[in-house]
């Protein structure tokens, strides 16, 4: 268990934890905070803008120390964050240990995706699709794990954590490469900002979808169980959808996957948009748009790591980017919801499949095609 990309596998999966687990609390942490919708959708905000403090952060310090003494950093981090779950009972203490997740979270993400780029270089692409694959498993367990108590899950979170500090400080770390490969470009600020926008929209569809998918089936009829089996099989698609990337990925172009899952994802947006909330077109929409998004992230990372060589800082472009547009639109949601009513939902969902689509489009331009 010496080599580090184990250790990334699995400890993803505690990270995915981590991060998802807010959607599927939503309503016991409303009642026990006596919050309206609005207000708890707030915590979405404070956990991305804590992902965003520790994104611009983890890139610098990781090239400048060891890589995986900044991992286990995370980690404990982490495990502190989420063992203080249970003793937030209001909303303003909710919002502060939302913060402190988001920002250790973003240390271990970070630190991943580059760690695992500098050891596998041209060759990341499988890997980088099993390590996000090992996220949807920890976010496919959290609305299992959270049925059985919020604070309970939290806990069990903060353990497993501190198991992966451990494991982080018993491996070698890898270090940044030194020469740039032949069909490698210098990543400049043009190239990364222009991808970091993909990255922007992308998470937007993912996680606005699987943070609100719990609370707007309940708003058109599903029971509490029915909408944790929705949300569950939401994540089950996800999951799935990284492990089948991770088999296609030495098969097919990366360009090809990201034009096939965006287009994909319009689809199953319309089919949410045309069921209204029903039953069926709920079902099937969910799974879709599970199995679409899945592959987006982690085959954007490997795609662009075989056009420009990309430092930890590089990196947290891409990974602050992403937060910001988790840190936007959920929370933009649960104000159109809050506004509009529970039927914006799925045309909020297809507005941002057909930019992201659009954003990937002008990247593949600038890059090259």
């Amino acid at each position: 268990m010496r080599r580090p990309t184990p250790l990334y596998l699995v400890s993803f999966a505690v990270t995915g934890f981590a991060l998802t687990m807010i959607g599927p609390s939503l309503s016991t942490l409303r009642d026990r905070t006596g919050s309206s919708i609005s207000e708890i959708g707030s915590l979405f905000l404070a956990l991305q803008l804590g992902f965003i403090i520790g994104s611009i952060v983890a890139g610098r310090v990781l090239d400048r120390f060891d890589g995986h003494r900044v991992y286990a950093t995370g980690f404990i981090l982490v495990a502190g964050a989420l063992m203080t779950v249970p003793m937030a009972t209001s909303l303003t203490a909710l919002l502060c240990v939302m913060v402190a997740i988001g920002l250790a979270s973003s240390l271990s993400d970070v630190t991943a995706n580059t760690l695992l780029m500098w050891h596998l270089g041209e060759h990341v692409g499988r890997a980088m699709n099993l390590l996000h694959f090992s996220f949807g498993v920890g976010a496919l367990i959290a609305p299992v794990v959270v049925a059985l108590g919020v604070d309970s899950a939290a806990r069990l979170g903060g353990a497993f954590a501190l198991v992966m500090a451990v494991w982080a400080l018993g491996v070698p770390s890898p270090v940044a490469p030194q020469v740039r490969r032949q069909d490698q470009s210098t990543a400049s600020r043009r190239v990364l900002s222009i991808a970091a926008a993909f990255f922007f929209v992308y998470v937007g569809v993912e996680i606005g979808f699987a943070g609100w998918i719990h609370t707007y089936a309940g708003e058109v009829g599903f029971s509490s169980r029915g909408a944790t089996l929705i949300t569950t099989g939401f994540w089950v698609s996800f999951t799935s959808g990284r492990l089948i990337s991770a088999w296609i990925s030495g098969r097919v172009r990366p360009k090809v996957i990201m034009v096939a899952s965006g287009l994909t994802t319009i689809v199953a947006a319309v089919i949410l948009v045309i069921s209204q909330g029903g039953s069926n077109g709920m079902w099937i929409g969910a799974i879709m748009i599970g199995l679409a998004t899945a592959p987006q992230f982690p085959v954007m990372i490997a795609y662009l790591e075989r056009r420009i060589q990309l430092s930890g800082s590089d990196t947290s472009w891409f990974m602050t980017a992403a937060g910001m547009g988790g840190l936007a639109f959920p929370y933009f949601i649960g104000q159109m919801i809050d506004a509009a009513g529970t039927a914006i939902f799925p045309w909020i969902v297809l507005g941002l499949a057909v930019v992201a689509m659009a954003a990937f489009t002008r990247a593949n331009a600038v890059l090259g095609g």
